[in-house]
């Protein structure tokens, strides 16, 4: 008997002495592979661009070479009317910088690389430290004089949010001008929920937005490219699942036609304001504490917490470029980009959306590419044309424009989400936007929505008669909080795993 128990013991120890041996081989192997990377680029003497990160990432940089990160150009798929040809940011039109080719060297502060200027996107013109550097500052032709590259080279990294939103939330001229779902406050170490879930719990951006061989997945609804074919979609199985609300419940039945957006999404510009439309004729003086002098700025409007609206997209886009003539809708605006899509278009998912209002010169055919900083600086519209198209304008006509852009970041806590009532008793869904077939009384308030060919009035529907249940699922929580990358979870588990198969051959014995 003494013999067994000192058999048993012996194992005991055994394995224990096993097991705190892996966990120190795991130890130093994440340590010692940690160290070693920081000890390499620790070991740079001087930053000299591209060519100093390619020495040892040759692949990657050939990879990014031809990412969309990159050439801001590409093959549409998903774009309708344009499938097959050549289009992207470097072609395009917009509202807020209004176009890469009058504006190189200010979309260069933020182009992954050097060449813009040029139209260079060579490998030795890559800048990866704008997107692997903390505390990056960089210009169209390099590092931004305030930076040390070379230090910057020496703490490169995986990227962080920071890193992502110091252009993507900047996008426009500053900060939540253009997107409207990403603010600079998001990129902050610890945020709270009310600002987004996800990034609350320490997701990432390339958590979603997955990279494949350094092209990025993803895309919005006034984006012209796709940089690979991977969908980025709350429900696939990785994340909430197709069924993401508990059994039964009647919010499972609107997953084929309204989008988790829709109801998770209730506000955006929740920290900073965001810009809401930006008027290019009519520029009024302001001092710009910066840069120390006068600037003429645009109009603008800006919100905070502006409700989105909704929109159909079956994941597919209408774009304007620089070289296409203009088109009005039947309200006489300009439509720079849509999502395409509809109410009896089967591919079609109701999404949260926004609008952003433009007023910009044209020539009676298109619209006219014009030099941003010499209106900021100098007041000086028919200048800043004839910069860019060599034609003096007398006088300048200017159109109304507006542009759809998908809202996606800033979800909300699940306590917060739009319920039933708010839809179909409050109505704070626009049902005649979306082309159901209304009534309202005299005062406008709506008394019915039916979709075309159906009698169902979905504007006095209560929660009652969707038998709604309230909340979400343990399971989804879950599943959230399991797509979030930690880093040394793994090891973790592998450790779990050792220790129950340790357990399991103590009771054997």
């Amino acid at each position: 008997m003494k013999t067994r128990k000192k058999t048993i013991t012996n194992n005991i120890q055994g394995s224990a002495r096993v097991l705190v041996g892996l966990l120190f081989c795991l130890l130093i192997a994440s340590t010692v592979s940690t160290a070693a990377a920081a000890g390499m680029h620790n070991t740079i003497q001087e930053y000299d661009g591209a060519g100093t990160c390619i020495v040892c990432h040759q692949q990657a940089g050939e990879d990014f070479v031809t990412s969309i990160h990159n050439t801001w150009l590409g093959t549409a798929e998903y774009i309708d009317g344009k499938n097959g040809t050549q289009t992207g940011k470097l072609v395009g039109v917009n509202d807020f910088c209004i176009g890469v080719k009058s504006n190189e060297a200010l979309c260069g502060n933020c182009h992954a690389g050097y060449g813009l200027l040029e139209n260079d996107f060579s490998i030795e013109q890559i800048d990866c430290l704008i997107c692997h550097a903390p505390d990056y500052k960089k210009t169209a032709s390099g590092p931004h004089p305030s930076i040390n590259a070379t230090e910057a080279a020496r703490n490169v990294g995986q990227p962080t949010r920071e890193m992502c939103l110091r252009c993507h939330a900047t996008a426009g001229g500053g900060d939540n001008n253009k997107r409207g779902d990403l603010e600079l406050a998001m990129g902050a170490l610890n945020i709270s929920k009310d600002l987004d879930v996800h990034m609350s719990a320490g997701m990432t951006c390339q958590d979603c937005h997955t990279f494949i061989d350094h092209h990025v997945s993803g895309r919005g609804m006034d984006l012209r490219v796709d940089d690979t074919d991977v969908v980025v979609s709350c429900d696939n199985e990785k994340c909430h699942g197709p069924m993401p609300h508990v059994n039964g419940s009647t919010y499972n039945q609107h997953i084929d036609r309204i989008y988790c957006t829709t109801c998770h999404i209730t506000a955006y510009g929740k920290v900073h304001t965001v810009e809401m439309s930006r008027d290019w004729e009519h520029r009024t003086p302001n001092e710009d504490n910066a840069l120390n002098t006068k600037m003429y700025t645009p109009t603008y409007v800006r919100e905070s917490n502006p409700a989105p609206i909704q929109v159909w997209w079956n994941r597919r886009s209408e774009i304007m470029d620089l070289a296409d003539p203009v088109v009005f809708n039947s309200d006489g605006i300009l439509v720079m980009a849509k999502p395409s899509g509809g109410i009896d278009d089967p591919a079609s998912k109701i999404y949260a959306s926004r609008l952003h209002l433009g007023r910009q010169p044209w020539d009676g055919t298109y619209l006219l590419p014009f030099v941003t900083m010499t209106v900021l600086m100098q007041d000086n519209m028919t200048q800043a044309l004839f910069e860019s198209t060599g034609k003096i304008y007398d006088p300048i006509e200017y159109v109304d424009t507006i542009r759809y852009m998908g809202i996606f970041h800033g979800v909300s806590p699940k306590e917060e989400a739009l319920i039933c009532d708010d839809c179909h008793e409050d109505h704070k869904i626009d049902f005649e936007a979306l082309g159901y077939e209304v009534e309202k009384d005299a005062s406008g308030n709506l008394i019915k929505a039916t979709k075309p060919g159906d009698s169902l009035n979905l504007a006095d529907l209560s929660s009652d008669d969707t038998q709604k249940e309230d909340g979400t699922s343990d399971t989804t929580t879950d599943t959230t909080t399991q797509s979030t990358s930690t880093p040394g979870f793994g090891i973790v588990y592998a450790l779990c795993g050792f220790l129950a198969i340790v357990c399991l051959q103590l009771r054997r014995k």
